[in-house]
């Protein structure tokens, strides 16, 4: 039978879960949106940013020049895994802000509407669905972002 713990051991395992989740939760919705988002040079991919709590994320990498005629093949499995970005230890759950530092960001998420470029993912050389950010950020429960923290915080809240 295995040992129960007290009860006055229950708040510093639900921080401790919560920190840990948080945490597993950023990197698995880094790795969804380098998945899912548009791949032509891969720079775009390679420039999502995590900070702790709520802070403005920086736009200060210029495009490319010159920009490649075909797109390059999107990498899989752990060469996609190494484009993630660094998750910072949260001590004191302020969560974390998961942002893109391109310049052109908000075109490659479809944000703001333009007729250059991916033209919002109606491109015939698009390398990502039209409106693929909203889709994946802004998908209703138990679909996109809210499926892959409600996973990601049930397997580790599993093991407290």
């Amino acid at each position: 039978m295995a040992k129960r713990k007290p009860i006055n051991q229950l708040i510093p395992d639900v921080r401790e879960a919560l920190i840990e989740g948080m945490e597993k939760a950023t990197d698995a919705i880094t790795l969804d949106l380098i998945e899912q988002g548009p791949y032509w040079s891969g720079l775009f991919a390679r420039s999502w940013m995590v900070v702790r709590g709520q802070s403005a994320i920086p736009q200060y990498i210029p495009r490319q020049y010159p920009v490649p005629k075909e797109a390059q093949s999107k990498p899989k499995g752990k060469d996609l895994a190494s484009l993630r970005p660094i998750t910072p230890k949260n001590e004191d759950l302020r969560g974390y802000t998961i942002g893109n530092m391109t310049e052109y960001s908000v075109y490659a998420m479809d944000i703001v509407p333009t007729n250059r470029g991916r033209q919002g993912g109606k491109a015939q050389n698009a390398t990502a669905p039209p409106r693929w950010f909203h889709n994946y950020a802004g998908a209703p429960n138990g679909t996109g972002m809210h499926r892959t923290v409600d996973i990601t915080l049930t397997n580790v809240f599993r093991r407290y």
